[in-house]
């Protein structure tokens, strides 16, 4: 799980966790403490961080505005919105700005613009990290898959037996690590629909850290499904 480790002279005995502006965790410590005392820390209470992350970022998540300077998400990167008033619709992300060209400069066209480029990017992205990932799948090799996406409220991606993935297009928001990850699980599905101790065994070797990005999914869900 990612995270940013700080250091302040008023913290003296234990780990203190914050979010910063993003979502991200901060681990807050003592000046003394040394990085690998702070993951041991960190690898022993893990299911109190999950807590935390999942707890604040929900508590945190208000509806977006869509005006400009607002971040939103792409990649799992923060991009500044920056509007512009145009004749066509369209959007183009450059190094930490999210630019969107509305017939209409207002919060309501914005938001409209900027969700069905999600919604296009999601498709592009999906598609292309299913191939990448279906390579190391031999179970895929005689088996046509077929992938859709939709925008869900809970549910990150599901497989039916027929061979069909759907993903959550909110999932474009999040790092491609935990796009593979998601996808990787709904592949495995494809051999065991279900959650036995044989589906566990193929998708930990097809990704070994699939804990890890599932423990990063729950804490930043919340951040995703903004809307």
């Amino acid at each position: 799980m990612p995270y940013t480790i700080m250091h302040r002279p008023r913290i003296t005995r234990r780990l203190h966790l914050e979010l910063d502006e993003n979502g991200g965790l901060v681990v807050v410590a003592p000046v003394h403490w040394s990085k690998r005392l702070i993951t041991e820390t960190l690898a022993h209470n893990m299911n109190r961080v999950e807590k935390f992350l999942a707890v604040s970022n929900n508590r945190h998540s208000k509806p977006l505005q869509y005006r400009a300077g607002e971040k939103h998400l792409y990649l799992g990167r923060a991009y500044r919105l920056v509007t512009h008033a145009a004749r066509q619709n369209r959007v183009a992300v450059d190094d930490g700005t999210i630019h969107v060209w509305v017939t209409t400069p207002v919060p309501g066209k914005t938001r409209t613009v900027l969700q069905n480029w999600y919604r296009h990017e999601a498709g592009v992205v999906f598609q292309a990290r299913l191939e990448e990932v279906s390579r190391r799948v031999p179970w895929t090799d005689t088996r046509r898959v077929l992938l859709q996406q939709r925008r869900m409220k809970r549910t990150w991606g599901n497989c039916s037996a027929g061979g069909l993935i759907k993903l959550n297009t909110h999932l474009v928001k999040a790092p491609v690590e935990i796009i593979d990850s998601v996808i990787a699980h709904e592949l495995c599905h494809l051999e065991e629909m279900n959650h036995t101790a044989a589906f566990y065994n193929l998708l930990e070797q097809l990704n070994p850290n699939w804990k890890r990005n599932r423990a990063c999914l729950r804490s930043k869900g919340a951040v995703y499904l903004r809307t």
